[in-house]
This record gives structure tokens, C-alpha cells and sequence, in this order.
């Protein structure tokens, strides 16, 4: 019995020996921590001052790129949309090599009909459910494929912009289309 409570003894004097280790090695992680954060805020805190100044090359070189893109690109077909009634200018189309873009020159509504029942469903989504259709077949690469975004602001039409809109037969359908549809917009509002 002596042995055991002997042995009992010591097993109780390591685990306390052990347990204060361990409390010590706690404090000291918790300060290496509390260092380590301090470290870390310190080093991803910026001034405003250089923020700003550490942005600018970027914004300026973002702006030379946009500059680039514009003058490398520029449009190889150009004409005005007009309504027949007054002959005034309702959007302009802009052909590139790789996309169409509609400009708006007039505020007319996206919701005034026939722009989304005709011009949108009609036509540019039939553009690309036949473009769609070749992929299936695989006679297209899905990069290829015909699509469009509106942009508008506040429900008015600010510009249409088609990409991979295919040849020059689809253009001329887009334009016929568009006029066709802007004087019916004009006649309805």
C-alpha cells in the first residue's frame, strides 16, 4: 500500500509539473499571437494617402488600355437609324468585326412595345436559339455563339451591344429590324 500511495505521489507531482508546462506554454503562444496580430494589423493597415497613390498607375494604366482598345477597334460600318415621320435620329449602329453596338440616341423605354415581343424575343433570341441548334450539331464552337446584352438605365434604353452576330446578312436583319421597331415605339409613346 505505501508502494502505491507513493507512486500515486509522484504521478501527482508530474501531471501538476506537466500542467504548469503546459498553462506557460499557453501564455507564451497567447503572447506570440498577440504579437503576430499586432504584426498583421500593423503591416495590412494603409493610409488613405497611399492607397490613393498606389492606385493611381493602376487607373491610369486601366485608361491606356481602354484608349488602346478604342483606336485599334474601330467601327467598319456606321448608320443612323431615323424615324420615317420626322426624320429624327433614334439610335446609330456601330458594326465591328466582332460585334454590333446599338446606341440609343433618343430615351425610349425598353418596356414600350414591340422592343421586347419582336426586336428581343423574336429576333435576338431566334438568332440565338439557331445559333444554339448548330452547336448541338456541332457545326459551331459554343464560343461562337450569337448573344447580346441591353443596357438601359431606369427602364430606358441606353444601348444594345450583339457579339459573334455572324454575317452580313444577320446585320442587315438586325438594322431592318431596329428601324422597324424604334418607329413603332415612337408611334406608341
Amino acid at each position: 500500500m505505501a508502494d502505491s500511495a507513493k507512486e500515486l505521489a509522484e504521478v501527482k507531482s508530474y501531471l501538476e509539473k506537466r500542467l504548469e508546462e503546459l498553462r506557460r506554454e499557453e501564455r507564451l503562444i497567447e503572447s506570440m499571437l498577440k504579437l503576430v496580430d499586432e504584426a498583421l494589423s500593423s503591416a495590412s493597415f494603409v493610409k488613405a494617402s497611399e492607397l490613393v497613390a498606389a492606385r493611381q498607375p493602376e487607373a491610369a494604366e486601366a485608361r491606356q488600355a481602354v484608349a488602346r482598345h478604342t483606336v485599334e477597334e474601330k467601327p467598319t460600318e456606321e448608320s443612323l437609324v431615323t424615324a420615317t415621320a420626322s426624320g429624327e435620329h433614334l439610335a446609330r449602329v456601330l458594326v465591328y468585326p466582332s460585334r454590333v453596338e446599338i446606341v440609343f440616341l433618343k430615351p425610349l423605354s425598353s418596356g414600350t412595345s414591340p422592343f421586347q415581343s419582336f426586336f428581343v424575343k423574336k429576333l435576338l433570341e431566334g438568332f440565338k436559339r439557331q445559333d444554339e441548334d448548330l452547336v448541338a450539331r456541332g457545326e459551331k464552337s459554343p464560343d461562337e455563339v450569337f448573344d447580346y446584352r441591353i443596357e438601359e438605365e431606369g427602364g430606358v434604353l441606353k444601348r444594345v451591344v450583339i457579339e459573334n452576330y455572324g454575317d452580313k446578312e444577320r446585320v442587315r436583319e438586325i438594322k431592318s429590324a431596329l428601324r422597324w421597331t424604334l418607329n413603332k415605339m415612337i408611334q406608341r409613346s
